[in-house]
């Protein structure tokens, strides 16, 4: 498994208060919060919370997958994750705000335990960078964009490469 040899926080911030990240205006909080609301979403297996902050007919894309539009087919998405890696978990080690868009980096880890959007479980550990970008409308995430090192984590678990391609 990778090693997290260098960090921008010595602390997930996706557990800190969102009171205490930094000096911006109380609109870009509330969208700080939608963003941080999902983080926690997907690190205690709560499919419910990640969709909560998306608009009706938001889109999540995680660049690995055709886009999920809607909250039906990002709940399916999100199940599809969270069954695949029941133990997935976001370290968030910076954020970024300015005005409605949102964007953390970090790293997300896991054990990939049952097949995953159509690759084989192998109980196999990863730990790879990721990074997400959203943009708010109207108190909810609108769009979000969700990047990841996906070759890195093809290798930590033992998955072809091939696996990527469109």
């Amino acid at each position: 498994m990778a090693t997290r040899e260098w960090l921008m926080s010595e602390r997930n911030l996706a557990d800190e208060p969102v009171n205490s990240l930094g000096d911006m205006s109380e609109s870009e909080r509330a969208n700080l919060a939608l963003l941080v609301r999902q983080c926690r979403g997907w690190s205690s297996q709560n499919v419910d919370e990640v969709v909560a902050v998306m608009a009706e007919d938001g889109v999540y894309h995680d660049i690995t997958l055709p886009p999920a539009v809607g909250h039906d087919a990002i709940r399916t998405f999100g199940a599809g994750w969270l069954d695949a890696v029941p133990d997935l978990s976001l370290y968030i080690e910076a954020f970024c705000v300015q005005g409605n868009v949102v964007c953390d980096m970090g790293w997300m880890s896991g054990t990939i335990t049952k097949d995953y959007f159509g690759l084989p479980g192998n109980g196999q550990r990863f730990d790879c960078q990721f990074s997400q970008i959203c943009f708010v409308e109207n108190g909810r995430i609108q769009y979000l964009r969700g990047l990841w090192n996906a070759p890195d984590m093809y290798n930590q678990v033992g998955w072809d490469l091939a696996g990527l391609k469109r």
